[in-house]
């Protein structure tokens, strides 16, 4: 029968490895392939087929330093992931060793996620001078070798490594290996065509046209109709207007009707309405563009809108590129002249909510009724 320490242990692994599921799905495999085993000595462990950990060192961590369990959690996955277990017979075990930890680092913080928690400066330092590319084990073993970082291995070892790698001298089983190779090939064919559904953390620093394109085929209308809100506008109201009195009153009175239309009537319109267009580097130019013509048409109908509008226009990548109000139709059409498309980054459709709640507490959004995401879906 476990232990209360034992079952916390297990409970916290579960919870960093669903956390890590939701910042990498594409990892989803992969995790599933690590069992747990708790072990006797203080320390973390993996032998390509279990995660070893010491109880109370795991639950210590875990309530010092959540990010830093969670990325240690990443670093030992990525290892199993690209089989460090396999050494070049040329390059010294302590400077293989170095190298894999610093490679799956180098990795782990291209990503930027603050869920991670980040270097510290020592490794920091040396990442800066590998480059941006992420590099093989082998290439940064050489470098390691050529002497190219300004710090010693003591050094180097306390700011990269995470776990210990004497478990890689039992190689997994050849179903467990097969697993991994599977996974990795998978990944490697995710990559080829454009990546698999993750969210994006690098920001695009690209502008481009936007070209019209082809007229729509679907008709927004229908659904704006469902968000529309009555109001009374300045407007002639020509279905109350009584054709019979008014002949009635230019031939009795001459030049004086005896009734005039109303000069406002009750309509049923938008008046706060957000649009949002996924500007990521997965989305075309030409899809971009239909976006913005979708935008268009739904601005461009004074049917849809009140005379005084309040429409927020975004662009977004994995952050908030650009951000419109629109409060007429006048401003839409001075914006569409002279609008481009701002991003091309990875995709992440979390900060279009967070814009929302800040226009909120602004109060530059009070009654809104509707979100319009315009995106190809490829991000989470």
């Amino acid at each position: 029968m476990m232990s209360r320490e034992e079952e916390l242990s297990l409970q916290v692994l579960q919870n960093c490895r669903n956390e890590l599921c939701d910042l990498f799905p594409a990892l989803d495999a992969a995790f599933s392939i690590l069992t747990y085993e708790d072990h006797p000595e203080p320390g973390f462990a993996t032998d390509g087929e279990s995660l070893l950990y010491f109880p109370p060192e795991l639950l210590r961590l875990y309530a010092e330093d959540p990010p830093r369990l969670r990325r240690g959690y990443l670093h030992i996955l990525l290892h199993c992931l690209y089989r460090h277990w396999l050494r070049s017979t040329d390059i010294e075990p302590e400077d293989w060793n170095l190298a894999c930890d610093i490679a799956v680092e180098q990795i782990i913080e291209a990503e930027r996620i603050p869920e991670l928690g980040s270097l510290k400066p020592p490794a920091a330092k040396c990442l800066h001078l590998l480059g941006n590319f992420p590099l093989a084990a082998e290439t940064i073993a050489r470098r390691l070798e050529e002497g190219t970082f300004p710090y010693s291995r003591q050094e180097m070892q306390a700011a990269f490594s995470f776990d210990d790698h004497a478990g890689w001298e039992r190689k997994p089983a050849p179903a467990v290996w097969k697993r991994w190779e599977k996974v990795l090939l998978r990944l490697a064919g995710q990559s080829r065509k454009g990546g698999g559904r993750r969210r994006g953390v690098n920001p695009g620093i690209m502008e481009e046209e936007a070209p019209p394109q082809k007229n729509s085929r679907t008709d927004y209308r229908r659904i704006l109709r469902r968000f529309m809100v009555p109001r009374e506008e300045i407007e002639l109201d020509e279905d109350s207007f009584d054709y019979i009195y008014y002949h009635l009153g230019m031939e009795q009175y001459g030049s004086m009707p005896l009734i005039e239309p109303l000069e406002y009537k009750e309509v049923y319109r938008l008046e706060e309405l957000v649009v949002a267009i996924d500007t990521s580097g997965s989305c075309s130019g030409e899809a971009v563009g239909r976006f913005l013509d979708e935008t268009w048409e739904l601005l461009a109908g004074q049917e849809n809108f009140f005379r005084k509008m309040n429409v927020v226009f975004m662009q977004c990548d994995c952050e908030v590129r650009d951000v419109a109000l629109i409060r007429s139709k006048e401003e839409w059409n001075n914006y569409r002249r002279r609008i481009r498309i701002r991003g091309r980054g990875g995709t992440d459709f979390r900060p279009v909510f967070q814009e929302i709640n800040r226009l909120r507490s602004e109060k530059k959004l009070k009654r809104m009724r509707a979100l319009i995401y315009f995106t190809d879906g490829d991000g989470l």
